[in-house]
């Protein structure tokens, strides 16, 4: 079973992935944010925690596809 992530654990795991979507909960998480999507959607794993970058990482993708691009 994966291991339940407390606040600071979250956090130490984002600035880990700060590069590969860690950034969006490093930069604006706070712990009220952790608690109401702890509410909602039950206690952070490792796992979820790990989803949840990838998900930031691929919207900033999608972001840097469509503003960033020469024309």
């Amino acid at each position: 079973m994966d291991k339940v992530l407390t606040y600071k654990e979250f956090m130490e795991l984002a600035l880990k992935n700060y590069r590969n979507g860690g950034d969006g909960v490093y930069e604006c998480w706070d712990e009220l944010s952790f608690r109401y999507y702890v509410d909602e959607f039950g206690p952070m794993t490792e796992s979820k925690a790990m989803a949840l970058f990838r998900t930031y990482d691929a919207a900033g993708q999608d972001w840097e596809g469509m503003y960033m691009r020469e024309v």
